[in-house]
Formats: C-alpha cells, structure tokens, sequence
C-alpha cells in the first residue's frame, strides 16, 4: 500500500536517526543527510551471466545505506541504473539526483517485488534489486 508523504518523510527522519544512533552520532537526519554514508559504491559481484562486478551502494555486512529523495552522488547513479536497465523504469535518468521521479519508479519497483513501497533505497530493497554490472548485465545478489 502506498504511503502519503508525510508518512515516508517521518520514515525517512526515524531511518536517518537510527543510521545515525548506529554510528555513534546524536541526532537526526533526512535521507539526504543520511547519503553521506551511502556514497560509496562498492563493487560486488552478481549472479547474472557470469558473475559481472556491479557498483551497489554500500554493500557489505556492516553497513547500511537508507537514501530517498534529495539525495545525490554515485549512490544515487547506481540505484538509477538498477531502475532504468534491469527494471525497465526508462522514464529515470541517470543523473545522480534522486528526484521525484525516480521516487516514484522505485516505489513501482518495490511493488513489483512484494517490499514496501516507501520510495526508500534500504537494505531491503537493495537486496532484492536486480544490479547492472559493468559489462552491462543485469544480475541479483549471490
């Protein structure tokens, strides 16, 4: 079910402060704030073909990147790509800037995948996020 946005953005506040309490820092953040820790994209492997390196934003076992819109970098890019060519979302541009509009294809996204449709990029979506490798295929997470 489609939240309002007052509701994500309340999401989106409460996702920041826990990002945030994690790391040892006191108070609060929007997404965007947030992002500043999500900016990295770490190459990883996906099972598509024969397991192409892909850029994911902050993939691994200690970290986790909770971005939405206003956020920008490579991050961003790397979310955008998923949406556009492994998802079929061609109204997003690869732009580094998470606008509306690829709030809105996220959200389709998250439908389609049976995942909260807050427009939020978290460790859920992330997950199930088909990622387009460097060689152009697209592949899930091992």
């Amino acid at each position: 079910m489609k939240r309002n946005t007052t509701t994500r953005a309340k999401a989106g506040a409460v996702a920041g402060m826990l990002l945030l309490s994690g790391l040892g820092v006191v108070g609060t953040a929007t997404p965007a704030a947030a992002a500043n820790w999500c900016n990295t994209t770490l190459g990883n492997f996906v099972s598509g073909g024969d397991h192409s390196l892909a850029q994911i934003p902050a993939y691994n076992t200690s970290f986790s990147c909770i971005t939405g819109r206003g956020a920008s970098g490579s991050h961003v890019k790397a979310i955008q790509r998923s949406l556009r060519y492994c998802h079929g979302r061609s109204s997003v541009e690869v732009d580094g800037h998470f606008g509306e509009i690829t709030e809105t294809q996220l959200e389709i996204v998250q439908r389609a995948l049976k995942l909260d449709d807050d427009g939020m990029y978290g460790p859920k979506t992330r997950d199930k996020l088909t990622w387009r490798a460097s060689d152009g295929v697209c592949g899930k997470l091992p």
